[in-house]
């Protein structure tokens, strides 16, 4: 009997390689639809690597067929026209692969969105997602929506490790506001567990991915600087003027350190979860063996974000 295939977009960055991992691990054949340039391979040539090139629907569903279930973590941060990514390119692009995966015949199709979308519509990111939540639901084919809120674990925590590494060189944190707002961060080893575990189902469901472990963004931001053993003046300020300090950062490090809906997103408490947390792996445990790591090196998001045109 033929190794039951699997196939996830992005399997090179950071969602998607523990996907993969664990699939391998599995037995699964593994598929890789990318369109990422310059990444490693960190899976030794088992993976079957495909372009993502959502402008060849032939190609597209070619190298979709056969597939049992679809892992979907494509979509883009932020938008960033003149690199040619943005929230309503990456909609469209996510209704093509849905397309194409119902065209090959894909059983079922994990897809990755955001905690609370339907809560801040007018923002662009969450907009996009909504959207496209709607687009797969209404395409005919078995589907698992996964809402992950904030992640950590993992070889590349953006958001976790740059908060680390601006405690580590910077005398001054800035909170956005008092900090009197929840988070709920979730590690990446859950999220992929959760998301195959879901992609083994046949209902369709929407779930949040959610790690079991609740605070306040202000004693969150306290526990990373205690796990480093360091000591630093945490400052409430108003968040368009954390924001503009964001800014001004993001020109020297030539990143896009945080965004508005980010801000917004976080003040609202939408990266936190009412439901129950299907997560295991406590943050507070992690970033006590992981702390006198963390913020060594700051990882730039933008740089890595190179697509092919």
């Amino acid at each position: 009997m033929a190794e039951e295939l699997h196939v996830v977009t992005g399997a090179f960055g950071y969602t998607g390689r523990w996907i993969a991992h664990q699939l391998l691990d599995e037995g699964k054949r593994v598929r890789t639809l990318t369109n990422a340039v310059g990444r490693d391979d960190p899976f030794g040539g088992r993976v079957e690597v495909h372009p993502l090139d959502f402008q060849d629907h032939e190609a597209l569903v070619e190298s979709l067929r056969g597939a049992d279930v679809l892992y979907n973590t494509y979509w883009v941060r932020y938008n960033h026209h003149s690199k040619q990514f943005g929230h309503e390119i990456a909609t469209e692009n996510c209704r093509l692969i849905f397309e194409a995966a119902k065209e090959a015949g894909v059983r079922r199709i994990v897809h990755f969105s955001v905690a609370h979308p339907e809560q801040a519509p007018e923002w662009s990111y969450f907009h996009g997602k909504v959207i496209t939540e709607k687009l797969l639901r209404d395409c005919g084919i078995s589907y698992a929506i996964v809402r992950p809120t904030v992640l950590f674990g993992g070889g590349r925590n953006v958001l976790v490790n740059n908060i680390a590494w601006m405690l580590r060189y910077i005398p001054v944190f800035g909170l956005f506001g008092w900090g009197n707002y929840l988070i709920q961060p979730v590690h990446v080893g859950d999220v992929a567990r959760i998301a195959i575990e879901l992609g083994a189902r046949d209902d369709d469901i929407t779930r949040d991915a959610t790690g079991p472990e609740t605070y306040l963004y202000k004693d969150f931001i306290k526990l990373i600087g205690r796990s480093m053993r360091v000591r630093r003046l945490i400052l409430p300020m108003p968040a368009i003027m954390a924001w503009m300090a964001g800014r001004v950062m993001g020109l020297f490090l030539k990143d896009m350190v945080i965004t508005r809906a980010e801000i917004r997103g976080l003040m609202q408490g939408l990266v936190a979860s009412d439901e129950e947390p299907l997560g295991e792996i406590s943050f507070s445990e992690w970033v006590a063996e992981k702390g006198s790591e963390l913020g060594k090196h700051y990882y730039n998001d933008l740089e890595e974000r190179e697509y092919r045109t």
